[in-house]
This record gives C-alpha cells, structure tokens and sequence, in this order.
C-alpha cells in the first residue's frame, strides 16, 4: 500500500517547525509549564508539535462568549488566580465581561495512519478523550487533543454585575480547581510518553 505520507516532506516540516519552535521557547513565547512535555513529545520518531497551549484562565471584554472579533483580553493567567485578580477587571468599564477557563490544546503531526492511531491511544489513556485526527496530507497526519476542563461564565451583562460578592470566591475556587486539573493532565501525559519514548519504537514510520 502506498503511504499517503511523503517521508521527504514529512522530514522538512519537522525541521522546520521544530526550529519555529525553538526560537518561540527562546523568545518565551511558549507556555512554560508544557515546554517538557513538548520536548517529550519531539523526542519521538513519528511525531512532532505543531502548536499548544497549557490551559489558562482568561477573563476578557465581549458582547457574547466565543466572539473571535470583539474579545478585549482583561486578565489571562495561566496558574491559580486570586479574588483580587478577579475583582481588578472588573473595574474596566467594558459592557460585558466573561470568565472562561480554557483547556489545554495539544497539535501533533505524525508520519502516518499508523502512527497517528498509536498516538490516540496513548493520549487517551492519559486522559485526554477528546483526541482525533483534524486533517492528513502528503506532510503528516494532524492530532488534536483537547482537555474537557472548561467553563465559560458571565461576571457583567450589558453593564449590570452579575455576580454578588460573596459569590466572587466561589467562582475563584471552582476556575482554580479545573486550571489545576488540566496541568495534571499534561503531567500524566508526559508519564505516559516519557515511557513510550524510552520504548524507541522507530516501526512506525517507513521501513
């Protein structure tokens, strides 16, 4: 059976994007607490990154949640907040205002089918279940893995606060929680590939 991968272009891209990514860590563009378990991930025969993200919590400026055009960031973090650093956007006089917890995102491009079936099974069996292939070409074959740790919720509607104070600390401590257990994610995950790596499986590719 012919590869649908080209080896050549599979090999060039790589190349390339790992040197893309090196600058980026370099320049600290890349979310520090996933830089290990992308070099894990790089140190593999069949697969390489192509971009991610740790999971941050991130309140922001928009008419409606998910609105790409609108969104003015207020505050994005991507460790545990405090009340104070939610209290302190809300003194922006912006109409709407959202907190939203996002996961992490995880982009692989691997040397072919048979690689990328392998890596879905090792990245849901640390957990991640929303893992799949978004697209295969002559240059790889593209995962997605996405963690379920997401919340989405309103502090100002049309100029109205929504939240009372008491409640402040509440919706701290449940953001807090998921961010936390979206790094652990990333961190079984990393296990998980650290012994895959040792493993040295170079079959997955080309004979």
């Amino acid at each position: 059976m012919v590869s649908l991968v080209d080896r050549r272009l599979w090999i060039r891209r790589r190349e390339s994007t790992l040197a893309e990514l090196r600058s980026h860590v370099e320049a600290g563009r890349v979310d520090e607490d996933i830089i290990s378990l992308l070099n894990v991930i790089n140190s593999l025969s069949y697969a390489f990154t192509t971009s991610s993200c740790s999971g941050r919590i991130q309140i922001y400026a928009a008419s409606e949640p998910g609105d790409k055009f609108g969104i003015r960031t207020l505050g994005k973090w991507h460790s545990p907040i405090t009340v104070g650093d939610l209290t302190r956007t809300l003194e922006d006089g912006a109409d709407s205002i959202w907190l939203a917890v996002l996961p992490p995102i995880i982009h692989v491009a691997t040397c072919g089918v048979e690689a990328a079936f392998h890596l879905l099974d090792l990245l849901r069996s640390a957990g991640f279940k929303r893992a799949g292939i978004i697209s295969a070409s002559e240059d790889g074959i593209t995962l997605e893995a996405i963690g379920t740790e997401r919340m989405e919720a309103p502090l100002r509607l049309s100029g109205v606060d929504v939240l009372r104070e008491d409640a402040i600390p509440l919706i701290v401590e449940r953001a807090n929680s998921l961010l936390i257990r979206s790094k652990g994610r990333i961190r079984r995950l990393e296990e998980v590939l650290v012994s895959e790596a040792a493993g040295s499986l170079d079959n997955l590719c080309w004979e």
